[in-house]
């Protein structure tokens, strides 16, 4: 009977395209695994396999960073701004980077510039290691943390020759419905990275700082040999021409998913650098929790990431769907509300889980309407990782200024406020650029 009131709640709300939705994406789709998928995944996507693999390593050592990387700079007397700052620099390197070369990388060869990316990225994560190592024996203990702050910064700088790289890389000469599938699995291959790691984090760092970085370390080689073995790029039989994607009912249509999810992915990943910074404090100062049991709600969002991921890759059915794309949103504006009135770990672990399937939404969104139809791959990709680092950034550093000066949740009313300021700036610009006569809005 529950079950039944929601079904007639969501018809009620969104007309028969709830009811479309869940019968193309979940009972056609998503549920029915298929025994050849696998056959069908080898024989479509094996030249970019050792790519997916790279993915998933890198994605795997850096999440386990993001989890430990709070506790290391608290021992080393470092402050809750400081905690964000280190993240908050480690995007802006990268995001100063793209913003420098965003016109140039797809210039570059890619696999030589991922290979130095992927090689950079872990010489800096061993260095840090050193660093931690120095410091527990009292050598350069009182510069341990602006070091490592400055190393993260340098790592988000070489950053911009691996991501956008790879994208650019595995999605050359496709579109349509094998675009969607390339994307989807390189999201499946970096969320997976990110589901088992946070918790592996969280337990090394109780045992030690100098060994939970050294693991990243090794990971992170583990994701150059994936690039140093993968084969050399080739764009698709088919051609672009051949394999549009017959879904984009109108240029202007496109456009408005396009900036809306821009906007979207900007304040999806503020309250992310909220989740992956400032909730740490709050976990283990306020509510005296454990490193371990942060590391497992963040295990939590990143699952919650991945099943959405999983979801967007099997169907297309998402594409241009209106009600679902603001809709999820509204997740992220009750996952804020939720952190601010927790009161146990059940309240924290749903809350990440949503900040998690909304911001798995949100990516896989922009990276779609922004890749779609376009020739410069790379280039829209230095655009993607441009606006969700822009949010990580602001949260970082806001999340880390709010938790010193105030109170350790006053950061995410500031993320509350952010979502309905974008939700704000999306709706101007949906009916602004243009009128609806021209085509049917689902």
């Amino acid at each position: 009977m529950f079950l039944f009131r929601i079904l007639v709640l969501q018809n009620a709300l969104f007309g028969g395209n709830f009811t479309a939705f869940v019968s193309e994406t979940v009972l056609a789709g998503f549920l029915p695994m298929r025994k050849n998928f696998l056959k069908e995944f080898w024989i479509e996507q094996s030249d970019v396999a050792a790519l997916y693999a790279s993915a998933f390593f890198q994605a795997f050592a850096g999440a386990m960073w993001l989890v430990v990387m709070p506790f290391i700079i608290k021992r080393l007397g470092g402050s809750d701004f400081q905690v964000g700052l280190c993240t908050g620099l480690l995007f802006a390197g990268y995001v100063t980077a793209l913003v420098l070369s965003k016109h140039l990388l797809d210039r570059f060869d890619l696999k030589k510039s991922s290979l130095l990316a992927a090689a950079a990225i872990t010489a800096a994560t061993a260095a840090s290691c050193l660093i931690v190592f120095l410091a527990e024996k009292g050598i350069g203990r009182n510069i341990a943390v602006p070091v490592l702050i400055a190393g993260a910064a340098g790592a988000g700088v070489m950053t911009v020759l691996f991501w956008p790289q790879l994208v650019g890389w595995l999605s050359k000469g496709h579109e349509g419905p094998q675009l969607n599938r390339r994307l989807g699995i390189f999201n499946i291959s970096w969320s997976l990275g990110g589901i088992i790691s946070p918790y592996i984090g969280g337990q090394l760092v109780e045992a030690g700082s100098v060994i939970a970085l050294a693991a990243a370390a090794v990971i992170m080689f583990l994701s150059f040999l994936s690039i140093f073995f993968a084969r050399p790029p080739v764009a698709a039989a088919t051609g672009i021409e051949n394999n549009s994607d017959k879904k984009i009912l109108h240029p202007l249509l496109h456009r408005r998913f396009l900036w809306a999810s821009r906007i979207a992915l900007l304040t999806a990943f503020i309250c992310m650098a909220l989740a992956r910074t400032q909730l740490a404090m709050l976990f283990k100062f306020n509510l005296s929790f454990s490193e371990a049991d942060y590391g497992i709600v963040i295990v939590i969002m990143n699952l919650a990431s991945f099943v959405v991921f999983l979801a967007a890759t099997r169907s297309h059915a998402w594409h241009y769907l209106r009600w679902l794309f603001f809709g999820q949103q509204l997740l992220l504006l009750l996952s804020m509300l939720v952190i601010l009135n927790c009161t146990g770990f059940p309240q924290l672990a749903m809350a990440t889980a949503m900040v998690g399937g909304s911001q798995a939404f949100v990516y896989s969104s922009h990276l779609y309407y922004a890749i779609s139809g376009s020739s410069r791959r790379s280039g829209q990709m230095a655009i993607h990782e441009i606006t969700l680092s822009l949010g990580m950034i602001i949260g970082s550093l806001f999340g880390g200024y709010l938790s010193d000066h105030f109170t350790r949740y006053t950061p995410y009313w500031f993320g509350f406020a952010a979502v309905l300021i974008g939700l704000a700036a999306q709706f101007a610009i949906w009916f602004s650029c243009g009128d609806n006569s021209n085509y049917k809005m689902r």
